[in-house]
């Protein structure tokens, strides 16, 4: 099923599966698991800037100073300047409206987080995605 981040709330289950994030383009971004989808994808789409800490605060953000407490796709977009030129994916609004505008999921729900998983790993060896392990700088 083919979701808008607008759409979330309203269509997303709370039950575990397998998301996949892509571009409007069709670049695929990230594939991820969650025992509860709705929540999962909520804290992606949130994209919160709060929630990117910087480990020592006297030093300026860089991979190596940086960790996410909610949503790794966030600290992915933040240090991918290749992505998107009309969005500051280093802010929070640049990438919540990025998100929003030129992005959609593909949920399939499975029945347990260990199916997931399985599914998870296969697809991350396909190469396919943008984001797989590993935050780069880009």
């Amino acid at each position: 099923m083919k979701i808008t981040f607008d759409k979330i709330d309203e269509k997303v289950p709370s039950s575990p599966g397998i998301y996949e994030v892509f571009t409007n383009d069709g670049v695929p971004l990230k594939v991820g698991i969650s025992v509860n989808l709705r929540k999962r994808l909520k804290a992606h789409a949130r994209s919160k800037q709060s929630r990117l800490k910087l480990q020592d605060e006297s030093e300026p953000a860089s991979l190596s100073n940086m960790v996410s407490k909610q949503s790794i796709l966030a600290k992915h977009l933040y240090f991918d300047s290749s992505l998107t030129s009309e969005y500051d994916l280093t802010t929070e609004i640049g990438r919540q409206s990025f998100l929003q505008q030129c992005c959609y999921v593909l949920i399939d729900e499975k029945s347990s987080r260990e199916e997931a998983r399985e599914v998870e790993r296969m697809l991350e060896r396909s190469g396919k995605y943008r984001y797989v392990g590993r935050v780069i700088e880009r």
